[in-house]
């Protein structure tokens, strides 16, 4: 049985909700796919919910042909009916970059084959949750450009050597060219080595450029806590520790559109 789902809109994402079950999906807002799915109605199925089994946001409309689940119609509206078909024929599937199924942005989408898809559940979709404590790693596509961007939040210090230079991080962007298989290897390699080794070997990875953002040091004066929140130069900025009874940490970290804007 599919459980109704609300649709709603604000200015950066299309969120279908359903508070009895404290229910929350969503998807990059743009006018012609708030156009194309504001009148269907959407569902999540209760049973599989409940069980805590993979499901995703479904239409029961035709509108969309034999398109039903929303990360399918989304990538239909964005890429076009000519780019889904030709994926679907190399028996390829629509991954969601952060095994979040109810995470239907645009850049959590891309085309991989199911083989890939497979060897990422088993890899990089179990190991990234057990590293977020020390480091978040996440992947994004951007639609304009087609490149990629590995990025990397550290909650614990972490100090990046190049040669005689030494750097402590708060966090690294990585760009790539639009290969699916190549983001999700050198993903994978960075969460393994971070979890078994505690550093990253950069020569190893297969990324055209990077920024690196520096940890700025905050400190408390005699008798008095650091606030989580804090402004340096008129910016806002999260001030982690890495106490354990911390409970602020980062559990993402964007991609840069400059980084991508530069790379056209």
């Amino acid at each position: 049985m599919g459980i109704l789902l609300n649709i709603t809109q604000d200015e950066c994402h299309i969120n279908f909700t359903n508070k009895e079950i404290n229910f929350f999906g969503y998807t990059t807002y743009n006018e012609e796919v708030w156009e194309k799915v504001k009148d269907l109605n959407w569902y999540v199925d209760e049973k599989k919910l409940k069980k805590g089994e993979k499901t995703y946001i479904y239409t029961g409309s035709r509108k969309f042909g034999k398109y039903k689940d929303l990360h399918q119609i989304i990538m239909l509206i964005w890429y076009g009916e000519d780019k889904i078909k030709e994926a679907y024929n190399k028996r390829f599937i629509v991954e969601h970059h952060d095994n979040d199924a109810f995470n239907c942005l645009i850049e959590n989408l891309s085309f991989a084959s199911n083989d890939i898809n497979i060897a990422k559940a088993h890899t990089f979709d179990k190991e990234r949750p057990r590293l977020i404590d020390k480091v978040t790693v996440n992947f994004f596509k951007d639609f304009k450009s087609g490149k990629y961007q590995i990025t990397l939040g550290f909650n614990q210090p972490y100090t990046l050597v190049e040669g005689s230079e030494k750097t402590n991080l708060t966090a690294m962007h990585l760009l790539y060219n639009d290969d699916f298989r190549l983001v999700y290897t050198d993903a994978s390699r960075i969460v393994w080595d971070l979890l078994n080794r505690d550093s990253i070997d950069l020569t190893l990875l297969s990324h055209i450029e990077r920024e690196i953002t520096p940890d700025i040091y905050i400190y408390a004066k005699d008798g008095q806590e650091l606030p989580p929140f804090t402004f340096i130069d008129g910016k806002p900025v999260v001030v982690l520790s890495n106490k354990p009874e911390s409970f602020l940490r980062l559990n993402r970290v964007s991609p840069k559109k400059s980084l991508f804007d530069k790379n056209k």
